[in-house]
């Protein structure tokens, strides 16, 4: 399983919020045909590598968090 976690600047975001920002980030990659599963509320699980990379370089746009492969 290959992962990435979502890194929160500034925190502290509450876990509530991070779920539903980490949740929002998945449907975002499930409409661009990546499928993903939350661990938590700041991991996401991917199939395969190459969905990761292409998944870093998407989520990489947003100026809540900040995605780092793990």
């Amino acid at each position: 399983m290959y992962e990435v976690k979502l890194i929160y600047d500034p925190e502290p975001y509450s876990t509530t919020l991070k779920e539903s920002i980490t949740y929002c980030a998945t449907v975002e990659l499930f409409l661009r045909g990546i499928h993903t599963s939350q661990l938590s509320a700041s991991r996401i699980a991917f199939e395969s590598d190459k969905d990761r990379i292409l998944a870093l370089l998407i989520l990489s746009a947003s100026t809540s968090f900040t995605p780092v492969c793990i």
